[in-house]
């Protein structure tokens, strides 16, 4: 592994560096890090300065205040967090092995992009499009006409094309199937959970825009649009038809009932079941869901 130092650090996140410039070889949590590693503080307490006072890592990454009571070296950050994101991404993330695996089934007629990875025993169906340098976890299905953009990661085990659960009753009381023959269209950088599911469309299309996050064991169904930046955190089910704004987050176990609008830069809370419409900015929580603050 190549050398890291604080000073190629400072240079890359174009921010100055305060003290020596050490050799770095870990990324580390604050609770756990030794002399050669970086860590990031997110705000000043004193628990985090004895914290930085007694390990002494290589560098850290934090606040102006823990900047200026620090002896160890530091690089002040109005985002911590993020910029370690950045480092971590730069620095430390191993390049993956471009492959297909040999269990994998690709249909003829799909259409695989550039650099794109494709773990065991994924199912790509005939009419799926896949972009350039997209992840595909294994065991994987896709079905259906699927058009995904690129720098998509899919975890193991998702399904994407499913048919959705639409019945109507016939005239004797049994539930007869509506058959879903539309799409989905995923676009750039959509991450998408292990074991979640995204139903193609009744007759239009299932869409995500870019930068949507989607976390495990998520549902979406058919005809659900959601806006670029949205964060869909687990066990949430996001029923037929919904619509969910630009750079909204959505607690763990939400519902968001069927055809419902949530508006952009909406906050869902933990295990809220949404039946009425959620207005731009706002927060709601609760079962059912009520409003309880606006965001400025």
């Amino acid at each position: 592994m190549d050398i890291i130092t604080g000073l190629a650090v400072s240079r890359f996140l174009n921010k100055p560096l305060r003290g020596k410039s050490m050799s770095i070889f870990r990324p580390a949590d604050l609770h756990e890090c030794g002399k050669e590693d970086i860590v990031w503080v997110r705000s000043f307490t004193s628990e985090n300065l004895k914290l930085l006072e007694t390990c002494r890592p290589a560098l850290a990454i934090c606040d102006r205040e823990t900047a200026k009571k620090a002896t160890i070296s530091t690089i002040t950050s109005d985002n911590p967090r993020l910029d370690f994101i950045r480092i971590l991404n730069n620095f430390f993330k191993k390049a993956l092995d471009v492959r297909i695996h040999q269990s994998a089934i690709i249909e003829p007629g799909a259409s695989i992009g550039n650099n794109v990875k494709i773990g065991a025993f994924v199912h790509i169906g005939k009419n799926v499009s896949i972009g350039d340098d997209c992840i595909i976890g294994s065991g994987v299905k896709i079905e259906g006409k699927v058009t995904m953009g690129k720098r998509c990661v899919i975890k193991a085990n998702s399904v994407l094309g499913g048919q959705g659960f639409g019945f109507e009753y016939d005239e004797h009381g049994n539930p007869i199937h509506f058959p879903h023959l539309g799409e989905i269209l995923i676009e750039d950088d959509v991450w998408i959970g292990a074991c979640s599911t995204v139903e193609i469309g009744t007759l239009g299309k299932t869409m995500i825009c870019t930068g949507c996050k989607v976390d495990d064991l998520v549902q979406i169904g058919h005809n659900v649009f959601i806006d670029r930046n949205t964060l869909i955190m687990a066990n949430s089910v996001i029923c037929g038809g919904a619509s969910i704004g630009k750079n909204c987050w959505i607690a763990p176990n939400s519902v968001i009932k069927e055809k419902i609008q949530v508006g952009n830069r909406a906050k869902v809370g933990l295990g809220a079941v949404v039946l009425k419409n959620v207005e731009p900015g706002m927060v709601v929580a609760g079962v059912p869901a009520k409003p309880l603050k606006k965001i400025k």
